[in-house]
This record gives C-alpha cells, sequence and structure tokens, in this order.
C-alpha cells in the first residue's frame, strides 16, 4: 500500500560511509546502519533531503497524566464537563473508553475547564499531546475565526503561572484533533513560573458570549506525556538482503500495543547514531490503528541496477 518510498540523502550517506570507509576507522556512533523504525500521520510529499517524518507519533505509551475519565470543572462561559462514552480516543494503554464533553453556556465568549489535580503531574523536559474533538462545521465555526480559539494551560495554576499552547480555528477541522507542538513541554509559551505541573486547563474562545455546547458538540481527551525513545522501535527482523536485485527488506511490527488512536500514514527507518540519521521513509494510504489491530509495515529499499 505505499505511494511513495525514498532512500534519503542521510541513508545514502550510511552507504557511503559503510562501503567506502576502512573497518579500523569506522565509529562506533557515526553513520550506524539503521536499526528501528518510527511511524507518522498527516506524512506530506517526501523530499530528499528529509530528515524526520512531518508528525511522527509515539509508538509506546508513554505516561497518562489524565485518561479523559475525571470530569472538568467548568467556569467563566463552560459548565462542568460529563462523561462521554461513545466519542473517546485509544491510545496510551488506557481502557476507560471516556472522553469529557465540554459544555458551555452563554455567559461569556471564553469558555474555561479545568482539572486542578492531574492523576499525574506533567514533566517539562517530556512531550505532550491531547486530543479535541469537534462535532461538525456548526460547532466549528462558533470557535473564534480571528486569533485565539483554544488554549491548553499545563502548570501549578492555569491562572498565572503555566505553560500555554494555542490552536485558531483555521488550525482545526471537524472530527480528531491531534493537539501536540511536536516538541517538549517547556517549549510552550511560559506565563510566570510554572512550578509543579499538576493543574491542566482547557480555555476556548468562541465568537458570541451566547455561542453554546452541547453534549457532543466538543469533546477532549487523553493528556499524554512521552519521552524521545517512545518515538522508536526495532526492527522486527532484521534486514533481508537481496544481492541479485540489489534491495533491502525490512519488517517493522506495531502490535495490538502501540500507536493506538492514530491514522498511522507514514514510516521512516532509522539509525542509532548519537544525532539519529534517517536512512528511508515511505508514505502510505492512512489506517486507522486501534487495540484489536497489528500493522505488518514492511519497507523495501532497491538501488538501482
Amino acid at each position: 500500500m505505499a505511494d511513495s518510498s525514498q532512500v534519503k540523502t542521510k541513508g545514502k550517506n550510511i552507504a557511503l560511509y559503510r562501503t567506502y570507509t576502512d573497518n579500523a576507522s569506522l565509529s562506533a556512533t557515526e553513520y550506524l546502519a539503521a536499526s528501528q523504525f518510527n511511524v507518522g500521520i498527516n506524512n506530506g510529499t517526501q523530499n530528499i533531503a528529509d530528515t524526520n517524518l512531518d508528525y511522527p507519533i509515539p509508538i509506546s505509551d508513554g505516561t497518562t497524566n489524565d485518561d479523559g475519565s475525571n470530569n472538568m470543572t467548568g467556569s467563566s462561559g463552560g459548565d462542568n464537563s460529563t462523561d462521554n462514552t461513545s466519542t473517546f480516543k485509544y491510545g496510551a494503554g488506557q481502557t476507560d473508553n471516556t472522553g469529557q464533553n465540554l459544555i458551555a453556556n452563554n455567559t461569556s465568549a471564553t469558555k474555561k475547564w479545568e482539572i486542578a489535580s492531574l492523576t499525574v503531574d506533567a514533566d517539562a523536559a517530556k512531550y505532550t499531546s491531547l486530543w479535541f474533538y469537534i462535532l461538525d462545521s456548526t460547532a466549528l465555526a462558533k470557535l473564534l475565526t480571528s486569533g485565539t480559539a483554544v488554549e491548553i494551560r499545563i502548570g501549578v495554576d492555569t491562572t498565572a503561572n503555566y505553560y500555554s499552547y494555542t490552536r485558531t480555528s483555521a488550525q482545526l477541522s471537524v472530527g480528531w484533533n491531534w493537539i501536540s507542538t511536536g516538541d517538549i513541554l517547556s517549549t510552550w509559551t511560559t506565563v510566570g513560573t510554572p512550578g509543579t505541573l499538576n493543574n491542566f486547563a482547557i480555555i476556548i474562545t468562541t465568537n458570541n458570549a451566547t455561542d453554546e455546547f452541547v453534549a457532543g458538540d466538543i469533546v477532549y481527551d487523553l493528556l499524554r506525556q512521552w519521552e524521545e525513545s517512545d518515538f522508536f522501535k526495532d526492527f522486527e527482523l532484521d534486514p533481508t538482503l537481496d544481492f541479485t536485485n540489489n534491495k533491502a527488506t525490512t519488517r517493522c511490527l506495531l502490535s495490538s500495543t502501540n500507536a493506538n488512536g492514530f491514522d498511522v500514514n507514514s514510516l521512516g527507518l532509522h539509525n542509532k547514531d548519537t544525532s539519529r540519521l534517517m536512512a528511508s521513509g515511505d508514505t502510505f494510504t492512512a489506517e486507522s490503528k486501534e487495540p484489536t489491530d497489528e500493522f505488518a509495515l514492511v519497507a523495501v529499499d532497491k538501488f538501482k541496477n
């Protein structure tokens, strides 16, 4: 199902280095052969100079800070959230099957929902994400059309000391939105002194104070964190080399516990250099990964005869 597959510049560099450098001079930490893979979502047109997938996702579970089963306290134009057991996201090894309906009233255009004490405190040195669901175009149209429509805050409080990440309505779409910066939490905008990261809030700004959300219009689920190593997994099998046709076939496996909740559409092969090198990449038709699925991803890299 590959739509495009490409050996990257760094992959060619690895081949050159390993072919033309004397064995006695080979570094133990540079230009190693590819031995791990990562996967991603929304991968665009490939370029030979790519050094990673466009939007790599965590393969391993990482840490769940809030699984989405805890009701959030509403304030300003937000009412207390309610459980949604029909619209939720799989992932991070969680089995609660519950998201939170963000209920909004008509008292203010600024609507806030908060958890004062996370199940697990956040870590500023880790990657961070959550899922944000928009039912339809009517709900999306209520979000502020000029300026910040959605803000995520994590800190010792969410009024004066927190990390902040924002999205405009143009950056959101109907359905599930994966809210992640692609970098660690400490790179978010810093307000005051974030301190102990046990407080979490979602703030939505609408076009009008009278804009309301009922159950199912907007749903939040699964605040989670992970480390750089959680992006990668070892090959399922060592590459098979075909010297007649000058090609290498690599099998990568996403088990039933890996990368759940994502529409996976890309695969990258990487080495374990101190600064990792991406040897090759594949883009394919997106497939939704759920806990009942195992994906066997097979990459075939061929050198021209």
